[in-house]
């Protein structure tokens, strides 16, 4: 017997462009399955012969409605007129499917390139800074595509600016190499002294937006060890 539940996707979480496929899709299927369905959108379940007992048909027709009733309260209502001329569940599911993992490929490589050429912007704090590859990070947790922690130290030093040489330096030559974690905590305790030095405000004050030559000569030393993580 086919369960009801109200276990259904909020507002917020239906599926609206390729953003949130990935997170859409887990949620989805489990709220199936949890409603004994997701054999009808996998196409597990044939549809009953002609001759079929009623009570057979009858099961078949309530499971097929119960899954096209979870799908479409799953979708933005953009999304309804996409598919609304299909009838199988199966069918409307691979359709989704089939259209938003070739662009969730793209969202990846896309995210992927925004973390690789992250950058320090001028008078910007430390916080803000690993803040912004921390959302790169989770939001390629997300959809599958973890970044290593030595991947995240990499691109974090080689999106700072000149006036952090010393700091890249020192970490750089340590003979253990740091966590993200850990690099977060000296990148923020350093910042500190720097601040206290004055030199942070020399930097917000004085030097210029771009990056200077020695920055960019470094970017290019370090582009090789980056393209080994992001290919």
């Amino acid at each position: 017997m086919v369960k009801m539940s109200s276990s259904y996707i909020k507002d917020t979480e239906k599926l609206g462009d390729s953003s949130n496929f990935v997170t859409w899709k887990i949620k989805l299927e489990v709220i199936l399955d949890d409603n004994d369905v997701l054999e009808y959108v996998e196409g597990k379940v044939p549809k009953p012969l002609k001759n079929a007992p009623i009570p057979t048909k009858s099961k078949y027709k309530k499971g097929e409605f119960k899954a096209n009733k979870i799908r479409i309260e799953s979708l933005k209502d953009h999304l309804l007129t996409y598919v609304g001329k299909l009838k199988k569940s199966k069918g409307i599911y691979d359709k989704l499917v089939g259209m938003y993992e070739v662009n969730n490929l793209n969202h990846i490589l896309s995210m992927k390139n925004q973390l690789k050429d992250i950058k320090m912007n001028k008078g910007e704090f430390v916080q803000s800074y690993v803040m912004r590859i921390s959302q790169l990070r989770d939001q390629l947790q997300t959809v599958g595509e973890p970044i290593s922690d030595r991947g995240l130290v990499l691109v974090t030093l080689q999106g700072l600016p000149s006036i952090w040489e010393t700091f890249i330096s020192t970490i750089s030559n340590n003979d253990k190499f740091l966590t993200f974690d850990e690099l977060v905590g000296k990148h923020t305790q350093e910042e500190n002294m720097m601040i206290s030095r004055g030199r942070i405000q020399k930097y917000e004050e004085g030097e210029p937006s771009t990056f200077s030559t020695q920055d960019k000569k470094r970017k290019e030393e370090g582009d090789h060890l980056v393209q080994k993580i992001f290919p």
